[in-house]
């Protein structure tokens, strides 16, 4: 796509600047946009609100992997992790009571030197309807005293969880997920969710036993009850082995598990969906045939978001016939392809009937990272809006309030310590 033949954006109005505050100052931007495929057609004036952090952000830190989420009692929940100077990494949340114009003090779930949280494998904290919090995320070489006593050793991956019940402000000592106690083996690739009936599933990717191939792995899942972790269960043998997983649970209460399966190396996005908590599950299908024949592991998963009584998903494929990001219903109803080589890094939200689709793109060769997003609703797609203060941008995350899209992100710096960015943007 040759972008180099258009206008550069237009603004106007005073862009705040993001420095450690916890009172934001905000100012009317007017941002110019347009469709990014197949071409850029037309040009759009949009109203979007620039606001300075709102949270105290510690210049020596790094930071990373924001997440937004709302909890179940309303709130704006930002959880997020932070490396000091020394190498030791927290994994940290805080509440807004006001759409995140402002956040409240910070709380540290945990902090240790094995703590992982990425694109791949990321860190989340769990809103339940009680009222308490579950923490999820992967820890190396820092397990419960339930696994220590595994053997294995060299190459370990462990996921772990922690609780809170007094709204955030203390949380257990991590625990395994998984009862099996052993070490020396990858579980990864996870993610985590709520259920209707206020229990956790947690699914990932596991290291099969006595394999002789250079990474192999399966896919399990493991359910709480009365808030206690059961035994794991396989769901399907032959996935992809390192790409991420997917779980949602629609309007309905359905539980979707998305994964990449290997059909004799073509790797496309599979399903797996429950109607009574996790007990059965239907048969696994695929979601949308690609056909993407690949001989090893693209490393990259689906993201969902619901949809009206069903949901959208996003997922990358390098199949022959279009290579891209596409955007389709969990039915395999494709909305979009974006092909653009740069675009990457997709997020997904809705408040259920208005969903917005954000992603990472260059807008020419050599330029920075910028965020744009598209807005689904009643089967329409809206052209491209490009974030204008969203510059040097990446893992980006957001959620619809109302007729406000909040954004939270990875700022990079030039001193290689990546900060936090907010983003405020009227739909």
């Amino acid at each position: 796509m040759n972008l180099g033949a258009f206008l550069p954006l237009v603004l106007v109005g005073i862009l705040g600047n993001f420095i450690p505050t916890t009172t934001p100052v905000s100012s009317d931007i007017v941002i110019c946009h347009g469709e990014s495929t197949p071409e850029f057609t037309s040009w759009a004036p949009t109203t979007s609100t620039v606001g300075v952090s709102p949270i105290d952000l510690d210049p020596t830190k790094t930071y990373s992997m924001p997440l937004l989420a709302e909890a179940s009692k309303g709130e704006l929940m930002l959880s997020w992790t932070e490396k000091d100077v020394a190498g030791m990494t927290s994994f940290c949340v805080a509440f807004s009571k006001d759409k995140g114009k402002t956040f409240g003090e910070k709380k540290t779930i945990f902090s240790g030197n094995g703590i992982g949280n990425s694109r791949m494998m990321r860190a989340k904290v769990l809103s339940k309807k009680d009222g308490s919090f579950v923490a999820v995320f992967t820890n190396r070489g820092e397990v419960s005293a339930a696994s220590a006593s595994g053997g294995g050793g060299g190459r370990s991956s462990n996921i772990v969880y922690c609780v809170s019940k007094d709204g955030g402000a203390t949380w257990t000592a991590p625990q395994s997920v998984d009862s099996d106690p052993k070490q020396g083996i990858v579980r990864g690739f996870f993610d985590a969710v709520v259920l209707p009936n206020d229990e956790v599933a947690v699914a990932y990717l596991k290291d099969v036993a006595n394999s002789t191939k250079h990474e192999e792995r399966d896919l399990r899942l493991v359910v709480s009850k009365g808030g206690v972790m059961q035994p794991e269960r396989l769901l399907d043998a032959v996935v992809c082995d390192c790409c991420p997983i997917n779980l949602s649970v629609d309007a309905s209460g359905a539980f979707t598990v998305v994964y990449r399966d290997n059909n004799d190396d073509i790797r496309d996005m599979a399903r797996l969906i429950s109607t009574d908590n996790a007990a059965t599950f239907s048969k696994s299908e695929i979601v949308y045939n690609d056909n993407w024949k690949i001989m090893g592991c693209p490393h990259s998963g689906a993201i969902s978001t619901q949809y009206g009584k069903s949901q959208l998903l996003a997922w990358f494929s390098g199949s022959e016939q279009e290579k891209g990001i596409r955007l389709a219903t969990r039915e395999g109803k494709k909305f979009f392809v974006l092909t653009e080589a740069s675009a990457k890094n997709p997020a997904l939200t809705s408040d259920g009937n208005l969903a917005v689709m954000l992603w990472e793109q260059s807008k020419a060769e050599g330029a920075p990272t910028q965020i744009a997003y598209r807005k689904i609703a009643g089967g329409q797609v809206s052209e491209t809006t490009w974030i204008a203060d969203a510059t040097n941008a990446t893992n980006s995350t957001g959620i619809v309030l109302g007729n406000q899209l909040v954004m939270a992100y990875e700022a990079k710096q030039a001193n290689g310590k990546n900060s936090l960015k907010f983003s405020y943007v009227s739909l």
